[in-house]
């Protein structure tokens, strides 16, 4: 057998080996942020955040806040209604009806509101989880394994091609000077 392509095997077999029989690191990367961004993992987290925001103190506040400025409207509207008489006739009813809806829209917003923050540090966690994990992808066994293989086979294919062309590479020229090219 040529001891060229016999080092060459030697040389380049373990990377070879390593990429049949190995596992694929760029593979399981793949499968990991997949299953970070998949839909299942991102409304799990999405959820999460939500959660903890419609129980937390300031959206319980803020609860307390709209139903306060409810009860102040309702309030003076009764007190605005009835100094003009007004209090028992359609137009009362027609405009005390519109406090629950406006009650209703302003809880509606908070909710969506808490609901869209979630959703935006839902975004951020996953990114940094992806971020940490290429952060630790180096380069796979396999490339590791066949860098050396080439690191170890290129001087002899270097003196190889060495003594087949000597005019190039900068070698000596048959005539004894020295080629630059």
């Amino acid at each position: 057998m040529n001891p060229m392509l016999l080092s060459a095997l030697f040389s380049f077999a373990p990377g070879l080996l390593s990429k049949l029989f190995g596992s694929d690191p760029q593979l399981k990367l793949r499968n990991q942020v997949n299953q970070l961004t998949g839909a299942p993992n991102v409304g799990k987290v999405t959820n999460q955040y939500y959660q903890q925001a419609i129980g937390s103190p300031a959206y319980s506040q803020a609860q307390g806040t709209i139903a306060a400025g409810a009860n102040t409207t309702a309030g003076n509207l009764a007190s605005a209604l009835g100094s003009r008489g007004l209090g028992t006739s359609g137009t009362g009813a027609v405009l005390s009806s519109l406090i629950p809806s406006i009650v209703g829209s302003q809880q509606a917003g908070l909710r969506t509101g808490a609901y869209q923050s979630a959703q935006s540090q839902a975004q951020q966690q996953i990114q940094q989880q992806i971020q940490a994990l290429m952060g630790t992808q180096g380069a796979s066994q396999s490339s590791q394994l066949f860098a050396g293989g080439l690191e170890s086979f290129g001087p002899m294919l270097q003196a190889f091609l060495r003594s087949k062309y000597p005019g190039m590479f900068g070698g000596y020229r048959a005539s004894g000077s020295l080629n630059q090219g």
